[in-house]
């Protein structure tokens, strides 16, 4: 069975090694080196993050996000007519994000994420996905829109650029694409918008993978069903839900179900894991079952996170039968 990580993983290490980026940062903001300095160490902080989530096993990885700030950061930085505005908590985390402001037309040349992918795939020896904010989260975490009439309109305008977002990770290689967009289960008044929105982005890479998380997807779980995308994340550790009972929604598609806590310390089993599991594998295909945490692992300490990784994989080999290499 395979495994996969969602979203980003801790930027700061457990000792003095892994303090590498927080010190080249501080020092970026006295003067004392420049951006050039700065992304040597984005560089070798991601280098190593690959490196350490390959480690643990997990068969799909990511590059760790290391050089997102947050979640809308990739796209409120690069794209024309949005800025970076101010601090908002992010969800019910004890995290923040800085909201987006729309000032005018959405434009990118869809190439905001390609240079960090093609690094990665530079280093990844496993199989390697890119991810990309979600319409509907960035535009209802929005702060303030100057240039669109409705929250219609500014969903499909940041549909329209996400997608030319994703033809670009595509072009550089990106045969998966996550798209983390909570949002769609946070507000399910608005899936009918989502669903619209996911229309534009449909084909623009091989294999997409709606993200959702934080909240349980059941008033909106078959309505997700008939999105166009290849594949479904679920978290089904953050709040009750009644997603286990109705899995088979999800017949023709792949489920990325969220089974280790990615917001709680406390060290899952890997028979916890395998459990998880062997529920959902009453209603979906072994094929068609990914094992991952729930959410980004960077509200984690990274020794807490790379153990949870480990009993991710060690839980996925229980439900196989592999045997975990000593």
């Amino acid at each position: 069975m395979k495994t996969t990580v969602i979203g980003a993983y801790p930027k700061i290490g457990d000792d003095a090694g892994g303090q590498e980026l927080r010190r080249a940062l501080h020092r970026r903001d006295r003067g004392e080196i420049g951006e050039a300095e700065l992304a040597k160490v984005y560089d070798d902080v991601t280098r190593s993050t690959i490196a350490e989530i390959e480690a643990a096993g997990v068969d799909v990885v990511n590059d760790g996000q290391i050089r997102w700030d947050d979640l809308l950061a990739p796209f409120a930085r690069t794209w024309s007519g949005v800025e970076r505005g101010p601090l908002e908590r992010f969800y019910d985390n004890n995290t923040y994000y800085r909201q987006p402001v729309i000032s005018g037309p959405i434009v990118t040349d869809g190439r905001s994420l390609v240079r960090d992918f093609t690094f990665a795939r530079g280093v990844a020896k496993t199989q390697l996905k890119a991810a990309v904010p979600g319409p509907l989260t960035f535009a209802t975490l929005t702060s303030r829109d100057e240039h669109f009439g409705s929250l219609e309109d500014r969903v499909l305008a940041i549909a329209d650029a996400t997608a030319r977002e994703i033809r670009g990770l595509s072009d550089a290689g990106a045969r998966m694409v996550d798209i983390e967009d909570p949002a769609v289960v946070a507000s399910p008044r608005h899936i009918e918008l989502a669903r619209e929105a996911y229309g534009r982005l449909a084909g623009a890479a091989h294999a997409l993978a709606l993200v959702s998380y934080f909240f349980p997807p059941d008033a909106v779980l078959e309505s997700l069903a008939s999105f166009p995308v290849a594949a479904i994340a679920i978290d089904v550790r953050s709040r009750g839900t009644t997603a286990f009972e109705r899995l088979d929604a999800f017949r023709d598609k792949y489920v990325l179900l969220g089974v280790v806590d990615a917001r709680n310390t406390r060290l899952e089993t890997a028979a916890e894991v395998a459990g998880y599991a062997e529920r959902a594998l009453k209603l979906v295909p072994e094929d068609h079952l990914r094992l991952a945490p729930t959410t980004s692992l960077e509200y984690l300490p990274r020794d807490i996170a790379r153990a949870k990784l480990a009993v991710l994989v060690e839980g996925a080999r229980l439900v196989t039968g592999e045997k975990v290499p000593a």
